[in-house]
């Protein structure tokens, strides 16, 4: 890699309040700064949506794309739609994508921003793989923030976020090319106690494994929880694969306020939900490296378990009991 040249950083989402997606003033403009003083000599693609107020951002190219609106993934018990911005997520990164000549790429949300560039680095750090679960041509780093190990109490499979992204352009294209998703049009048997004992699959799941069926059609999971058939292994295997999980702080990235302060994901109980880059480390040297001795004995890692036990690990209660109660509505319900 020629340093930064090689990068393209694509910001893709609003610049500014949009429609039903509030947006805190300012942030993409801080955003486009940061790139240029952490990645010099880098190029910035804004891809953003029609209508959108540019004064004042500084980017090297547009991508103007058109809203695809949010779409219905499900219904709640009450028959009201559940509605998501996943088709606006993947056509702002997709088209934004399409348009880089660089051979390494950044996808950035509009409302985040760079604090370093330690993210490079860490791209090639970690050299060795297998032939298994290996998909992707080169690493991609990504966050940990809502990169899930745990999900209401319980381990869960293929949850990665959609935060942050750096890698080889193509790779990022494998990740990000996606067709849009259908929306839901049946309450009765696409609501969100349709999955029977479980919940609907996560957003970011279900990004991620509509990448990797690309490559596999076999890997799947019916709901968020759904662990059968060799999941988590499987799941821990094209993470440590195929990606670099890594804190903020260690990638050189910055949220935005309402991901910060009292936000459900930075307090204690979500932040250690979430992979850490330990346990990445532990992933990759069990699942890639020659030698796949783990070092099991570490003080961060019965911290990480003793905080789990306190915080993650006694919402299986609450979580039996919601389900217990869906199963009651749904059976009305029908």
């Amino acid at each position: 890699m020629n340093r930064f040249k090689d990068i393209t950083v694509v910001v893709q989402g609003p610049v500014q309040t949009f429609q039903d997606r509030p947006q805190e003033p300012g942030i993409t403009e801080k955003c486009l700064k940061s790139i240029r003083e952490h990645l010099p000599g880098s190029k910035i693609i804004l891809s953003t949506w029609e209508g959108q107020d540019l004064t004042g951002l500084d980017f090297d190219e547009l991508v103007i794309c058109a809203d695809p609106g949010p779409n219905i993934r499900y219904f709640k018990l009450d028959g009201s739609p559940q509605r998501f911005n996943n088709n606006r997520q993947i056509v702002s990164s997709r088209e934004g994508l399409k348009k880089v000549k660089t051979p390494y790429a950044v996808k950035l949300r509009s409302d985040n921003y760079l604090t370093g560039n330690h993210f490079v680095k860490l791209q090639y750090a970690y050299t060795e793989r297998s032939e298994k679960h290996k998909y992707l041509q080169q690493r991609v780093v990504v966050s940990n923030v809502f990169t899930r190990k745990y999900a209401k109490g319980y381990p869960v499979a293929y949850h990665l976020s959609d935060f942050f992204y750096f890698g080889l352009t193509e790779d990022l294209l494998s990740i990000w090319d996606l067709p849009l998703y259908k929306n839901a049009t049946n309450p009765e048997q696409q609501n969100e106690a349709s999955v029977k004992g479980d919940f609907p699959i996560d957003c970011t799941q279900m990004f991620w494994l509509s990448a990797l069926q690309k490559f596999n059609p076999s890997i799947a999971i019916k709901g968020l929880l759904d662990t059968s058939n060799g999941a988590l292994v499987n799941s821990d295997i094209c993470f440590a694969n195929n990606l670099v999980i890594a804190s903020p702080e260690q990638l050189g990235l910055g949220l935005c306020q309402k991901f910060l302060g009292e936000a459900r994901i930075s307090r204690t109980k979500g932040q250690c939900a979430q992979w850490q880059h330990t346990e990445w480390i532990n992933a990759y040297k069990k699942h890639c490296t020659a030698n796949s001795k783990i070092n099991r004995i570490q003080l961060s890692l019965i911290k990480l378990w003793l905080t789990r036990m306190w915080h993650v690990f006694p919402t299986r209660i609450e979580t039996r009991l919601k389900l217990l109660k869906w199963k009651r509505k749904f059976r009305k319900l029908i």
